[in-house]
């Protein structure tokens, strides 16, 4: 059902509507007064007017039709009010109140009843539990009136952080088209607001504060053709929840929600900020017409922040231009005798804005961005330079002021759209993220399980060590010679087949740690075999005989996340994967350019080719591929291979877990 009379209705009631200017229900009025051009009805069975509006007993006495009904009412009156709603017609809801899910059992169930309600009648409803919703056409928050309309949107799950970030617009004058505080998420998703926002031409950006997610799967399929119309970044809130109980592989005690979360983003081609001031930076470059490029040229009056600014360049790993000669030597015209034209371009600290004009001059035209560093000093302020940078405005400019006036600088570089920092650092960090957007992909699970592959995990919740090998193997995944006895005589049998040195472990039906519980042996010669049987045998009767490889030892897993579904995990293999835990995520399926961006992302690249080894990383690509087809196709719930040894001739799973759901 369309959003249109949420977002753009034309006649609103707020029931609980009061008297009393500070309760939320009249602030609701007082704003919708001050924002809204249409039909306003304040709800209120003991008042006859409210801010000068008539007021009615309940929504049947009003007349007229009512697109939307914001409710802030005590919790034990919300369902009365939306069983009115449904008889009176009300095409969309905001409920203001909470008490609900986010308090546990009881909140819980009445917020179904409220839902199975409002779906009786074709309700659609933002909350419970919101701060509400401003659009241009409306403020429907308790919030402040007065907010800048502009070009950014942003939806919330929390109404702090969206207060916040109100306050955060107004005080820096940043404008905005939508604030949508998405409360429980009951009814409407986030991924419905996403996309409704992204369709909205005002609109330049979307940004999204987000604790839980609503569908993972949805926000998966909708993400890639938002971020084609306009980008939309997000930022986490609780991400040092575990987002894994099962630690039966060392992928139940690796990913975390955030990680999968992370990589979700990544797949649908948003942007994923660490924090609060990385999130609002990024506002002042996505809703300039300022072009950013990865390329930088650093232009400075002072040596200090020039070689800071490279520092933070070469971290994010961005580009300092070279200057072409012809700019060289228009540069040496006008630079003094002490600077160089070279990249960070130092004007030198007697640099007056006339020297700033004319450097510009000249590298205007050059395709980068123009990092401008201004640092306030007796023969210039901050407010002048800026003066000079609006003369070039449309060419890669990005002002950083620093000084007694930066304030009055950016409100100055500000009212021209031109992108403005305090730190250049934040202004690096800001570009980073822009510029290195992922290319958004679409990911389509079809199960298509292999028959042999059915057949070896009907009935099991777990597979016993022989089985995932055999798993491996059906999926194209290669595996040492091994085999698995239960006697001396046949340790030896099977050792002398596979050859010598061998790794002798025990074979459990159960994943286990092996190594934890010494059960695994290595270096194994014809002479120590039945005595390394004897050791093995009294931690457990199977054993397990496997040729002996050497080579990179990685580690390859899988997980199905609660939001997301299916992830593969990569890092650095071996007893310490969990200490280092230099992995990388992707959702499956993963394809074979996302798994060598997963080998880059998690240092198992260089690894691989340090030193001109030779290690097969075709071979290793390929073994993440089909796991992630594996992990779908068996609808896995969590599976690891380490060690997976990579060497000259392939990759070998030589230690496999998998928990079935």
């Amino acid at each position: 059902m369309s959003l249109d009379t949420l977002f753009r209705p034309t006649s609103i009631a707020v029931i609980g509507a009061s008297r009393n200017r500070e309760k939320i229900g009249n602030i609701i009025v007082r704003n919708l007064i001050s924002t809204f051009r249409g039909k306003i009805y304040p709800v209120n069975k003991e008042a006859d007017s409210i801010e000068g509006l008539t007021a009615y007993k309940s929504l049947n006495d009003i007349a007229g039709s009512v697109d939307l009904a914001i409710i802030s009412v005590p919790r034990q009156g919300v369902i009365e009010v939306m069983e009115d709603a449904v008889k009176k017609g009300v095409k969309t809801a905001i409920v203001i109140t909470s008490g609900f899910k986010e308090v546990g059992e009881e909140g819980a169930k009445i917020e179904e009843q409220l839902i199975s309600i409002a779906r009786k009648g074709n309700i659609r409803i933002l909350g419970p539990n919101t701060m509400g919703l401003i659009s241009p056409d409306y403020n429907g928050t308790f919030a402040y009136a007065n907010v800048t309309r502009g070009e950014v949107a942003l939806v919330v799950q929390s109404g702090g952080i969206g207060a916040y970030m109100l306050d955060w617009a107004q005080r820096t004058r940043t404008g905005i088209s939508f604030l949508v505080s998405m409360g429980n998420q009951s009814d409407v998703k986030e991924y419905e607001v996403i996309d409704y926002l992204s369709r909205d031409p005002e609109t330049r950006a979307i940004f999204v504060y987000l604790e839980g997610v609503s569908d993972g799967e949805k926000l998966l399929d909708t993400l890639p053709e938002v971020v084609q119309r306009k980008p939309v970044i997000f930022i986490k809130g609780g991400t040092t929840g575990k987002g894994a109980e099962a630690v039966k592989t060392h992928t139940g005690s690796l990913a975390g929600s955030y990680d999968v979360f992370k990589a979700a983003i990544r797949t649908g081609g948003g942007i994923l900020v660490d924090d609060l001031s990385d999130f609002l930076n990024l506002t002042r470059l996505v809703t300039s017409s300022e072009p950013i490029k990865e390329d930088i040229l650093v232009v400075t009056n002072s040596g200090g922040h020039g070689v800071l600014t490279s520092d933070a360049i070469s971290r994010s790993n961005l580009n300092m231009i070279e200057l072409p000669s012809r700019i060289k030597d228009d540069l040496l015209k006008i630079l003094p005798q002490t600077s160089l034209p070279k990249n960070p371009l130092d004007l030198s600290g007697d640099a007056k804005r006339d020297r700033y004009n004319d450097a510009l001059k000249i590298i205007q035209d050059l395709d980068c961005t123009k990092l401008v560093i201004v640092q306030s000093l007796p023969v210039v302020s901050c407010s002048e330079v800026a003066k000079v940078l609006l003369n070039f405005k449309g060419k890669g400019i990005i002002g950083v002021t620093m000084g007694i006036d930066e304030e009055s600088a950016l409100r100055i570089l500000e009212s021209a759209s031109i992108p403005a920092f305090n730190f250049p650092e934040s202004a690096v960090k800001a570009i980073k993220y822009l510029t290195s957007r992922p290319i958004p992909r679409k990911k389509i699970r079809v199960s298509q399980p292999i028959n042999s592959a059915i057949e070896l995990v009907k009935e099991k919740s777990e597979l016993p060590d022989y089985d995932a090998l055999k798993l491996m193997e059906i999926y194209g995944i290669r595996t040492p010679k091994w085999g698995i006895v239960q006697s001396e005589e046949d340790a030896e049998k099977v050792a002398d087949n596979i050859g010598y040195p061998v790794v002798m472990k025990i074979s459990t039906d159960k994943p286990v740690h092996k190594t934890e519980l010494k059960g695994v042996i290595m270096n194994v010669e014809k002479e120590n075999i039945k005595e390394v049987y004897k050791q093995l045998s009294q931690i457990s009767k199977r054993v397990m005989i496997q040729q002996q490889l050497s080579g990179l030892e990685i580690f390859v897993g899988g997980i199905k996340d609660p939001a997301f579904g299916h992830a593969v995990v990569v890092g650095s293999g071996g007893i310490y994967v969990e200490v280092l835990k230099n992995v990388s995520y992707g959702i499956a399926p993963v394809y074979e350019d996302e798994a060598l961006e997963m080998l880059k992302g998690s240092k198992v690249n260089e690894m691989l080719t340090a030193r001109k080894r030779g290690y097969d990383e075709g071979s290793l690509i390929r073994t993440i591929v089909a796991v992630s087809r594996l992990l779908v196709d068996l609808n896995v719930k969590e599976m690891d291979i380490n060690p997976l040894i990579v060497n000259e001739q392939g990759a070998f799973a030589v230690d496999v877990r998998v928990v079935l759901t």
